[in-house]
């Protein structure tokens, strides 16, 4: 049969709303176009307020009662809300089917995120309800070239974490596992060994101090970075072109959206070096060289290097190469290559890749001969006094005796002397003469910069001091310094020769502050990139639209209306946003080859006014995303102009219903991962198939449960038993929803031979797919009285 616009719907599930009930199975409840408050409620006072997220399930579907078939449907956001403080997106994930509600929604929304790389483990305990941990706890651990590293981090503030009881075996009674998920909501003392650290929300158990064994494990208190994996997930939403397009470059006015509301606030860092931290926390003298490379969606990226520094002994500095940014990559050596591997692809921008070179330092073990032209790297020294451990610190070197801090020896950097020569110690080394640079380049510290708060300053080897500020281009300049900020890599050149261990710069981040999980019983802290994500991806496919409005005043039977050249969709809605469209051209009928509507009737059963709506587009292929550009694998076939609409687009298939591979079984153990030996008798499908329609199957796993030789019993894996029937008449079990049968199966087909126990496995695919839209209000107050947004579900005739 013809498919035409009738067919295609979108239906409602069991229930609309915000209680854990809402979602469930597709209805025959049509959400009505045009209609406001269809899928989502109205948006209260108390939503601005304090800010809003809700869910909406709905399954787009043919509808007609046949098997035709629909080629490649796909739905998208057409309109977005005119309201600034209101934003709707698609979230598509293979997880969603027919039966879930919304606590499964949004556990798949929580899904993405988890624990990831270790920071710490062997953390002293927590208490119930504890909210900070020492700054002393903050070392991380990395893998470079098979081998664990121990290196200070720095953690800001709104960073994620996640605190979790990890352990082997049985369950521990007094020490259940779990992975708490917080927030921090200071950065105290940040960068200094001293001091604590909060979080939110507080720690809901008490864990195990570090000498504690449960099943044979210690240190079982852990501390790790989260893992966000957004190939779990694809968010689907829609933007403006900032100016008129034509050819394969977009220009939109964004490329991610808000999936949780938020409060950014600003953080000021301050008086950072670009010199390495030492294993006490405090600044060194090293400065680290740093090379980029463009990402290029890919996950591995390989940088070659002829200078550097490797050694199999540990300094008091880390010589792992390392890769700043809030994602943390797998590091490892090939030859004289640093191979630096990603879980998924890094966003558009650079990778910075920063190293100790060799051309500029060694490592020097005491042998009594150090070099006459070197002197020791400040900050370097790793020592030991018997079986102290020593800390370098201004000079000296201090123990510590039941917590206090003991001097054991000076240190004369120039010559290379330890006043205690009974110190075993060994460090990097460098020339006496001072190292200077015209240049340098270098990762900032925080991961959203405010750049026109950025503040450097330098001295020369003539210790003449110089500084520069940037603009919020990124553009800096100073007396003899200019330079830029770009993908938060700074690049600086300097007029003078200047010694860069004294370089020091300040910078603002902002900082989003989510919400507590309270407020929407959906943990935000689970969600990707604190709820910023993509809702466009290379090599998927957006819709580009134009909608033009025209006013049908006074409809008369043959008044002709203009249309413009190539409209893909024509439309006349009355005041209530009803269409007037009919299978007949009742009321109105489009001509394309003249560019006209032709008006079929007076709208006699409809409120004016009515507006007669045309729109252009088309659909095109992403190759690449940045952050205010989408380009496209070719030009587009016509120009479109600036504020039309792009919309990123949720392929969801052909829709066609049909019957899975039919199955049959000895014995039925209700488990639906694994099928059974074969049975005696079988279902004759070939002569008797299995009859399924669009209008009335639905995505579901079946089973035939034999309790006789001629009887069974239907049951689903997720809606249950259905039904009870028998080999001598049809089976037709009819679902409650659309009064109408799930499927039917002819008589012919059972024949004989059944046995008690014995089982007939089978899937039905129905014609409709979920999808699950989520609507976010920010906080604030609203101009907009009265708003809506509107989905498109298209697709083509086989």
């Amino acid at each position: 049969m013809t498919i035409t616009r009738y067919n295609l719907k979108i239906f409602k599930p069991e229930q609309l709303g915000s209680n854990d009930e809402a979602g469930g199975q597709r209805t025959r409840n049509v959400v009505q176009s045009g209609k406001l408050n269809e899928l989502f409620p109205a948006i209260s006072d108390i939503d601005h307020a304090q800010s809003a997220i809700d869910f909406a399930k709905c399954y787009p579907a043919l509808d007609t009662q046949d098997t035709s078939t629909l080629l490649d449907a796909h739905t998208f956001i057409s309109r977005a809300p005119n309201d600034p403080l209101v934003s709707l997106m698609l979230v598509e994930s293979d997880k969603l089917n027919d039966a879930d509600r919304l606590p499964e929604m949004k556990e798949i929304l929580e899904s993405s995120v988890t624990a990831g790389q270790l920071l710490r483990e062997g953390l002293a305990g927590f208490v119930a309800g504890q909210d900070s941990f020492s700054r002393s706890f903050l070392q991380t651990v990395y893998s470079f070239n098979n081998r664990d590293y121990y290196n200070n981090v720095r953690l800001e503030k709104g960073a994620i974490i996640a605190i979790s009881v990890e352990y082997s075996g049985n369950e521990d009674g007094e020490y259940p596992r779990f992975t708490h998920y917080a927030q921090l909501t200071s950065d105290n003392n940040v960068g200094a060994r001293d001091g604590s650290v909060t979080f939110t929300p507080p720690v809901p158990f008490k864990t195990p101090d570090a000498d504690v064994t449960i099943n044979g494990d210690d240190r079982c208190t852990k501390l790790r970075y989260v893992n966000s994996q957004p190939d779990k997930l694809k968010f689907h939403g829609v933007s403006k072109l900032t100016e008129k397009a034509s050819g394969k470059v977009l220009k939109v006015k964004n490329t991610k959206g808000d999936l949780l509301p938020a409060v950014n606030t600003v953080s000021e860092s301050t008086d950072n070096a670009i010199t390495l931290e030492n294993e006490n926390g405090d600044t060194s003298y090293v400065t680290r060289r740093t090379i980029k490379q463009a990402t290029n969606n890919s996950s591995t990226y390989i940088f070659n290097i002829d200078d550097l520094l490797t050694s199999e002994i540990e300094v008091g500095v880390s010589l792992a190469p390392q890769v700043k940014g809030y994602l943390r990559p797998t590091i490892r050596l090939s030859g004289s290559s640093v191979v630096v591997t990603y879980s998924s692809p890094p966003p558009e921008g650079f990778i910075s890749l920063e190293y100790v070179s060799s051309s500029r330092y060694s490592v020097y073990q005491k042998d009594g001969n150090f070099p006459a032209n070197k002197k020791i790297t400040r900050g370097t020294i790793k020592a030991k006094f018997g079986t102290q451990n020593l800390l370098e610190r201004d000079g000296k070197l201090y123990s510590f005796d039941n917590l206090r801090q003991v001097e054991r020896a000076t240190i004369n950097y120039e010559t290379g002397e330890i006043s205690n020569s009974a110190i075993e110690w060994l460090a990097l080394i460098e020339n006496k003469t001072v190292q200077t640079e015209n240049s340098v380049e270098f990762a900032l510290s925080v991961r959203n910069p405010i750049l026109d708060t950025f503040y450097v300053r330098v001295s020369t080897t003539a210790d003449v001091l110089l500084s520069a500020s940037a603009n919020a281009a990124g553009v800096i300049t100073g007396t003899n310094v200019n330079g830029t900020i770009e993908n938060g890599l700074v690049s600086l050149t300097f007029g003078a020769a200047v010694d860069l261990t004294t370089l020091r710069y300040d910078i603002s981040e902002s900082v989003r502050l989510l919400p507590p999980a309270e407020l929407y019983g959906l943990n935000p802290l689970r969600i990707p990139n604190g709820g910023q994500v993509p809702i466009f991806a290379a090599w998927e496919t957006v819709s580009i639209q134009h909608s033009q409005n025209q006013v049908v005043s006074n409809p008369q039977v043959n008044q002709e209306l203009t249309i413009r050249d190539g409209a893909r969709f024509v439309d006349i809605t009355d005041s209530t946003g009803k269409s007037l469209w009919t299978v007949d051209n009742q009321h109105f009928q489009v001509d394309l080859d003249n560019n006209k509507v032709i008006i079929k009737s007076t709208f006699a059963d409809f409120t004016a006014p009515f507006v007669l709506t045309d729109t252009l587009g088309e659909l095109a292929l992403v190759t690449q995303v940045g952050s205010n550009t989408l380009t496209l694998a070719s030009n587009l076939s016509r120009e479109y102009p600036a504020n039309s609409d792009v919309s990123s687009v949720q392929v969801i298939g052909d829709l066609q219903a049909r019957v899975g591979k039919v199955r049959d079984m000895t014995a039925w153990n209700n488990n639906w991962d694994k099928d059974g030996a074969p049975a005696t008798a079988n279902l004759n499908v070939v002569s008797f198939p299995i009859e399924v329609d669009n209008e009335t199957a639905v995505n579901e796993e079946w089973v035939l449960i034999f309790t006789s030789a001629t009887a069974f019993r239907c049951v689903g894996e997720r809606i249950g038993q259905v039904a009870t029937g028998d080999t001598v008449n049809d089976f037709a079990p009819v679902n409650p929803l659309t009064n109408k049968p799930f499927f039917i199966i002819r008589k012919g087909a059972f024949g004989g031979g059944w046995n008690a126990g014995e089982a007939v496995r089978f899937n039905t695919v129905a014609s409709a797919q979920p999808i699950m839209a989520l609507r976010t209000t920010q906080a604030g107050h609203s101009q907009v009285d009265d708003d809506k947004a509107i989905i498109a579900f298209r697709g083509n005739e086989s």
